[in-house]
């Protein structure tokens, strides 16, 4: 009984090693690709234009992903994808004051669509919808009230950037 016991160690061992030479990883932010086939997706993240946004926490969304995706660069020209985004915002009482009813905090979510597309081919690299959430504190001072809501968004549009910058790079990565 034990002389077969190392042999069957060794083949469970061999038998895992050949599992695990089978995977591949490798940095989502890999500078350029080791084949030598073009730029990896760090590259390609800069050369991605983001279509104008009208509202103002859109466009703090497009302003934190310039930032996330090109560190505050110019565009890569020519531009390879576009990315286009519709984002909506719904701000709601979440606690409220008992004899007066009213509201002594809000919820604010940002919900952000958005879509990569390859210029060249008009090819839908990705689609996805994001979403973060986030409160402030509500008080009689109304210019305190507008400031903590625009802290509160601005906050919001650095995290959405973040998830979908990693996003991005994660489908640029796959191809």
């Amino acid at each position: 009984m034990w002389s077969h016991e190392p042999s069957r160690r060794g083949l469970l061992l061999a038998l895992a090693g050949g599992v695990l030479a089978a995977c591949q990883v490798r940095p989502v932010y890999a500078p350029a690709s080791t084949s030598g086939s073009g730029t990896g997706p760090l590259a390609a993240l800069g050369s991605i234009a983001i279509e104008t946004q009208t509202d103002r926490v859109a466009q703090a969304l497009v302003n934190e992903l310039i930032f996330a995706l090109r560190g505050g660069a110019a565009l890569a020209t020519p531009a390879l994808y576009r990315l286009h985004l519709i984002v909506t915002e719904r701000v709601t009482d979440l606690a409220i004051e008992a004899g007066s009813d009213l509201p002594t905090a809000k919820l604010v979510t940002i919900t952000a669509t958005f879509t990569l597309t390859e210029n060249a081919n008009g090819r839908a690299v990705v689609s996805d919808t994001v979403f973060e959430t986030t409160s402030f504190d509500f008080s009689a001072q109304r210019f305190a009230n507008i400031r903590a809501q625009r802290d509160a968004e601005d906050k919001l549009a650095r995290s959405l950037a973040t998830d979908i910058r990693m996003r991005l790079a994660m489908a640029l990565t796959k191809g």
